[in-house]
Parts: structure tokens; sequence; C-alpha cells
């Protein structure tokens, strides 16, 4: 059947500069692959040891960090990072970073492109993370006996019957298996870092929210902008210090019209905030990539973008500040919301009338929160599971 799967990826390579034209992301993500197996030779150093981590986009690279981090204080003088993205999003948000020694596009999946790959890097190890699973290149690892694991991955999640199939597949072709129920989350241990790293202040996002009742909507869609537009409109007068961050999950440069359509006022942009004489304004629009997980430190209460159409992102990194957590419907396959429900952290909203009658109750107790010890409790749980996790692994 993976001559089959490899027929599939093939035509869909052949297919690929037509589906460009119609699809400007589609495109970008063909052209950074061309010549990609030139450009990573001129990237490998002769006789390094390279530990390859390969992630989707940001999200599973944040996953990483962790354990590349104690690799590198472990065995900086042994091993190098190697880091693919599948993702040109997360290639560029980290295209700078200094926990990277070399990085990468994963290119097509293909048997050719596979055993080209690993002739090229010839790494000791392997780390995919989460779900970002690719047939050839685990087979063409596993028959060259490159160790090779996979991180936070969750036993429980209800996937489709054919999904269900081809992890059936592969899952035998991993050195080890680490499930999140099992020896723990990196993306909560994660979390905690990301607070660690918050000390430092933003004076300028601090100054627009001193004093104020301060809603993140992190890493929001359209559904989660217009509700937030009407609670808005209808509670400005009731809540005077109502402030609004939105961080859209995707935007371009007609994103602040947009909302500042829905939400019927002026909206400033994160990156006029350090201009003087900024326009007065109770909305702010995060128009900068990689700081969302910073600005949630001054939010009240925080609702994640994604939980109605079953894409939940990233809700730990708002959960850490120890702040009520709010999303939508479609969470049951996202094992950190189900553990923030059960702790009552967060909450599930329908509709408007639950989204409204939610934030005006916190908005009524602010700052209480009588579930800060159970979350507290919760990430303690996770803080070591990249210790754990390599600890069980014979590094040569």
């Amino acid at each position: 059947m993976r001559h089959l799967y490899s027929v599939l990826i093939r035509l869909f390579g052949t297919l690929l500069p037509f589906i460009s034209i119609l699809n400007k992301k589609i495109k970008k993500w063909d052209s950074v692959r061309q010549n990609w197996d030139i450009e990573l030779k001129n990237k490998t150093l002769p006789q390094q040891k390279y530990i390859w981590f390969h992630c989707a986009s940001a999200g599973e690279f944040e996953q990483a960090r962790p354990l590349i981090r104690k690799i590198k204080q472990a065995y900086n003088h042994k091993y190098a990072i190697a880091v693919s993205f599948f993702s040109s999003s997360g290639f560029d948000l980290y295209v700078d970073s200094t926990e990277i020694d070399l990085l990468f596009y994963l290119p097509l999946d293909t048997p050719k492109n596979a055993q080209c790959l690993i002739e090229i890097l010839q790494p000791t190890y392997v780390f995919f993370i989460r779900y970002e699973i690719w047939w050839n290149l685990l087979h063409q690892l596993n028959q060259n006996n490159i160790p090779t694991f996979l991180v936070n991955a969750n036993a429980f999640q209800k996937r489709s019957f054919i999904y269900d199939w081809y992890i059936k597949q592969n899952y035998p072709l991993f050195t080890k298996i680490f499930y999140t129920h099992e020896i723990g989350n990196t993306k909560v241990e994660q979390a905690l870092w990301n607070k660690k790293e918050s000390s430092k202040k933003d004076e300028f996002v601090e100054a627009f929210c001193k004093g104020s009742f301060v809603l993140v909507a992190g890493s929001s869609w359209l559904k989660e902008d217009t509700l937030l537009a009407k609670f808005y409109k209808n509670n400005k007068q009731h809540i005077p210090d109502l402030k609004i961050i939105l961080a859209p999950h995707e935007y371009d440069e007609k994103k602040q019209a947009e909302l500042e359509q829905a939400f019927d006022t002026k909206i400033l942009l994160y990156t006029d905030l350090q201009i003087n004489n900024p326009v007065a304004s109770d909305i702010l629009f995060v128009n900068q990539k990689g700081i969302l997980k910073y600005i949630y430190q001054y939010a009240d209460i925080a609702f994640i973008g994604g939980g109605f159409s079953g894409k939940l992102h990233n809700t730990l990194e708002a959960a850490v500040y120890e702040i009520p957590i709010l999303f939508g419907p479609e969470y049951k396959a996202f094992e950190e919301a189900n553990e923030l429900i059960k702790i009552k952290s967060a909450t599930s909203i329908q509709e408007y009338s639950a989204l409204e009658t939610t934030l005006l109750h916190h908005n009524t107790y602010r700052k209480q929160n009588s579930n800060k010890l159970k979350i507290a409790t919760y990430f303690t749980n996770h803080d070591q599971t990249s210790e754990r996790i390599l600890n069980s692994i014979p590094f040569k």
C-alpha cells in the first residue's frame, strides 16, 4: 500500500504547478522546495552529527523546543540541531533562531526524496512532532536503522477511518512513541518556559491595558472576531474600561479595515503603539507574529480561536497565566483543552448568548479565580516532560 501512497504523492507533485496558479500559499510552498537537495548539501557540514526534528509549523516547533534546549545543554559539543518545516510560515518565523543549526524545508515525500534527504543529512536521531508523519521518510529511516521517535502523540484522539489505517501502517516504523498521557506533554512545558521569558514587560501594551478589563482573542478566526465585535458593540457602554486585543490567526493588509467595519470603531495597530500619540482606541490589532504568547500576561480573560472548526489553537499559552479561557465547541480532539475544562479553568462557548453571559460574569468577578491551584498543579506535572523523554533514549 505504500506504493499506492507514493503514486498519489507523485501525482500531487505533478499537479502542484497548476494548483499553485490559483493559490499563493501553494505557489510559495512549491517554489521554496525547488533545488532543495542542492541547498541542503550546501548547508550540511561534513562529519557533523545531526539530531533532526521535523515540525509541521510553528506550533510543533514550540513543542520541540524543550527537547532541543535539553539536548544543547547536554550534547552541544557533539550534536548539531537540524529542523525541517512543512509550512512556510513556520520556517519564516524561526529562520533566525539560535536554537537551530540547520534549517530546511521538508521536500515532497516521494521514495527518491526520502532516500536523498537521509543520504545528505545522515541524522543520528530523528524526532517527529505530534501528527506530522510521512510514510516514505519513516520507511527509509527504518531501513537505515536510524532511531526515530514520535513526541506528543495523542492515543485518544478520534480520527477518520482512513487516517486510523494510515497511523497503523506508520506507527510500527517508529523506534518509540511518547504518548502525552503516559510521559507528559512538552507543549505544557514550553508554555511554562514562555511565561518565564515574558518577565520582560512590553511597556506599550502594558500602558494600553492599564486599569482595564482586558480580553485577548488569540489566533482568532472570523467566527471569534464576529462574536467579540457583537459583544463590544452591545456592552461597551456598560463596561467603559473594556479593552480587546485581537491577534488573528491569519491577516493581510485588508484586515485592519475589516476589523474596523466589524467593531464599528477605529482600531490601533500593535506596530503603531510606539509612535507618539497613536490613535485612541479600545481595540488593539496585533499585526506582528510570534508575540501573542507574551501578550496573554496582560489579559483578564482569553478567547482562543479555532474552536468552531475543530482547529483549536494553543490554549496553554494563555492558561499558564492562570486566567479563564474560552473557546468554541469543537475541542474534544485536544487533550489539553479537555484537561482545562476538567479543572474548570476553561469554558466551551457554542453561541453568542453564552459568550456574553460568561464575559459579563468574569467582568463582575475580576481577578477571582478559585482554580489557580489546580492550574498550577497541572503545569507542574508536565514541567519535566522533555527530561523524561530524553532520559529514556540511550544517546551514543
